[in-house]
Order: structure tokens, then C-alpha cells, then sequence
């Protein structure tokens, strides 16, 4: 999908700092698909779904203009906007756009059930905080997890080849994984183990056939991390969608830390539990992550 629009700036995000509730004033309002209307703010508390890494689906919520009615906010997507023609692409349009240039910029565009606000009023918005809350939940549990598997399958790596994570394993979340998926307080990701892999020394039939073994200390180590609070930020906040932003926490007295779109609980102290569970798939594994929030 493709619009003329006056957008030239990439949207100002609070999600990152947790924020539910903001305020913005409106760039650009048009039809959507299904009777919906696409609205375009200068800034946001909407998380939106990536059209490259789609693990975290988008906020839901309300928007509220001047006249007091508030209307659904069903789905938020990423859409590009060309900061020299206003031009706005969302969808296969922009995935079809590859890596771009310093004129393309990033925007939240809200997909909303109900009336198109006029382009430069003022408009309220509020996520759902429980949804969010359990998105959250469910991206904070991941990262752990990712971590976790990182430290249970270092006896599996036979050479140096691969990057490390921040505390000091081979990072087989980072060189394997090839998708990811998040729903409320679950988190599923797939990885693939090829040839380019095996060559740096990840021995995956040896790892399989230890499943038992790797989760089992995957899932002590996870307990252990939740025995003690820890503040978990990314940064920075508040930034423009564009921003690429650092997930930090300390994990056993060292800064673990990934870059992430998504959003998190602000503590350890938060998450109640995390638990995994790997399964073989064709050329590599699936581990599913279940956490509970306090």
C-alpha cells in the first residue's frame, strides 16, 4: 500500500520506557483495508509490528480526538515514510524496499476502527496495559531464555568460530535462530543449525540427543537469575521508531545485553517464572518459552 502524506519525521515513541497513555497530533489519516482508518501521529505509546522481524504482534488500544469519542485502536503496523516526498509505503511495499537510504524513516501507523481524525488535531492515546503486560512478559522471558540456551549448549561447540553473547558463551541464539513469535507470556523461537554452522563447530546431533540435559540446566540457570530482582532497561528513551535500542540487564553480576525493538518489564522481580522446552525439528530445534508475570 502505497500514500501521499506530509510525513517527513519518524514517530516519537514512549513504549520503550513503558509508557500506556500518550498524546499526539495527527500527520496523516487515510483508508485502510476492511473500513478501517490508517492515522499517523508525530509521537505515540504504541508498540507497532515490525515488517522485518514480526516476532511482537502490535498494541491494541483506543484513540480519543478533541470531540471526547474514543474509537478502537485494532492493529499498528510499521510503515515507512520518504522524508523528502511524503511518500508513505506499509506492507509487501515496504518490505520490498530493502535496506534504505537516510530518506526513508520509520512511523507507527495506527490502524483505527471508527472515524478519520483531521490532519493536525490533537488525539489521546491508551494501550492496553494487560495485553502489553503479558507481550512484555513474553519478550523479557525470551531474552532470558536465549541466554539460558547460550550457557547450556557451550559443551556442544568444538571450535571458536562463533560471536559470544555478553557473558562470555557461544552465541548460538544469535547465529541460529531464523524466526520468533510472542503471544501472552509465550515466546517460540525456531532455529536452524546448516551447514555454515556445523563448520564452526556446533555438533547438533550430539546436542539432541542431550535435550533432556540442556533443559534441565536451561531451566536451573533461569531460576537462578529469577532468585534475585534486577533492573532491566532499554535504552534510549524516549526515541524516534528509528532508534535502535539496547536491552540491558545483569544477569550473575555481568551486563548481559541484545539490541530489541520490543518492550519488557522494567525488573526480574516481575516475572514470577520462565521455563523452556526444546524440541528437534528438521535441521535444528524449537524452544518454547513459558513465563508468568507477578
Amino acid at each position: 500500500m502505497r500514500f501521499e502524506t506530509d510525513v517527513r519525521e519518524s514517530t516519537l515513541v514512549t513504549f520503550a520506557a513503558g509508557e500506556v497513555k500518550g498524546s499526539g497530533t495527527v500527520l496523516f489519516a487515510g483508508a485502510g483495508e476492511d473500513g478501517n482508518t490508517l492515522v499517523v501521529c508525530d509521537s505515540t505509546p504504541v508498540h507497532p509490528v515490525s515488517f522485518r522481524w514480526p516476532d511482537q504482534p502490535a498494541d491494541r488500544g483506543t484513540m480519543t480526538g478533541a470531540d471526547g469519542v474514543s474509537h478502537p485502536v485494532v492493529d499498528a503496523l510499521t510503515g515507512m515514510a520518504n522524508s523528502e516526498t511524503g511518500e508513505l509505503v506499509l506492507g509487501e511495499d515496504a518490505r520490498a524496499l530493502g535496506r534504505t537510504g537516510d530518506e526513508w524513516k520509520s512511523v507507527v501507523v495506527h490502524v483505527v476502527s471508527g472515524a478519520k481524525p483531521a490532519i493536525g488535531s490533537a488525539v489521546s492515546i491508551e494501550v492496553d496495559a494487560d495485553y502489553r503486560r503479558k507481550l512484555s512478559v513474553a519478550h523479557t522471558a525470551a531474552h532470558l531464555s536465549a541466554f539460558a540456551l547460550n550457557r547450556a549448549s557451550k559443551a556442544y561447540w568444538t571450535k571458536d568460530g562463533a560471536a559470544v553473547d555478553g557473558l562470555g558463551s557461544p552465541d548460538l541464539d544469535k547465529e541460529a535462530i531464523v524466526s520468533a513469535s510472542l503471544s501472552e507470556n509465550v515466546s517460540v523461537d525456531t532455529y536452524r543449525v546448516g551447514k555454515t554452522l556445523r563448520k564452526k563447530g556446533f555438533e547438533l546431533d550430539r546436542f539432541i540427543a542431550d535435550l533432556p540435559g540442556v533443559i534441565a540446566a536451561a531451566n536451573e540457570t533461569l531460576k537462578g537469575w529469577l532468585s534475585a530482582p534486577g533492573a532491566i532497561s532499554l535504552t534510549p528513551v524516549p526515541s524516534t521508531l528509528d532508534a535502535r535500542r539496547l536491552w540491558q540487564c545483569s544477569l550473575d553480576g555481568q551486563d548481559a545485553q541484545m539490541y530489541c525493538a520490543g518492550t519488557h518489564v522494567a525488573d526480574l522481580a516481575d516475572l514470577a517464572e520462565v521455563s523452556v522446552l526444546i524440541e528437534p525439528a528438521e535441521s535444528g530445534f524449537v524452544m518454547h518459552t513459558k513465563a508468568a508475570g507477578r
